[in-house]
């Protein structure tokens, strides 16, 4: 009995082992099919942002030239920017919450052991994930910086809507946030053009697996 008993568990470890590397493999498959996604969903939404912070100033001159005392943050055109870009920032803090997760399953499946793990394309998607997720902190910072000062600029516009050289000091002042902000964008951007090309290696390394 006893003979017969060391063959079978030889291949319950055998059959688990390779259960294990199939799971590694759709994992691996799926996640790194997720980080490519959910970049391109990023990349779309700071898109979108930048799109309508640099139609505001234009955009703003033009509703104040028609009509000064209208309430410019609630309604009409400049309203309409808000909403927009602020539909935007939502989905790109959706995304990064669906990046950290992938990240945090990579790490999971970095940690296990399995001789055909592609451990250097994992390593290089993980530690790129890292500094995406940097980044992006540092442009939620000057997002909400920027928020802040749009909401002073409205607050200038309402207290007295006859101050044109005071609205245009505001102005400008919000126009010196909103290119600290562009200047953050375009690094983030640079780095998720490096978390989609690991993403994309770590797919393909992951369908050599066996």
């Amino acid at each position: 009995m006893k003979k017969l008993w060391l063959p079978l568990l030889g291949l319950m470890v055998f059959l688990s082992a390779c259960a294990t590397g199939f799971d590694q493999k759709a994992q691996l498959k799926q996640t790194s099919s997720t980080i490519v996604t959910q970049v391109a969903k990023q990349n779309a939404a700071i898109a979108t942002i930048q799109n309508q912070i640099g139609a505001f100033p234009s955009t703003f001159e033009t509703a104040y030239a028609d009509h000064p005392n209208a309430d410019f943050q609630n309604a009409g055109k400049i309203h309409t920017l808000i909403q927009k870009r602020e539909a935007a920032y939502k989905q790109l803090e959706r995304a990064q919450s669906q990046l950290e997760s992938a990240s945090n399953q990579l790490v999971k499946i970095n940690s296990q052991a399995n001789a055909t793990l592609p451990k250097s394309e994992l390593k290089k998607t993980i530690a790129t994930l890292k500094l995406s997720k940097l980044d992006h902190k540092t442009f939620d910072a000057y997002y909400k910086e920027l928020t802040d000062a749009e909401q002073d600029f409205f607050d200038t516009v309402a207290a007295d809507p006859s101050d044109k050289a005071g609205i245009e000091d505001a102005l400008s002042q919000l126009n010196q946030y909103d290119s600290s902000l562009g200047q953050q964008a375009d690094i983030v951007e640079a780095n998720l053009q490096s978390v989609t090309a690991d993403a994309q290696s770590l797919h393909a390394a992951a369908l050599k697996m066996k």
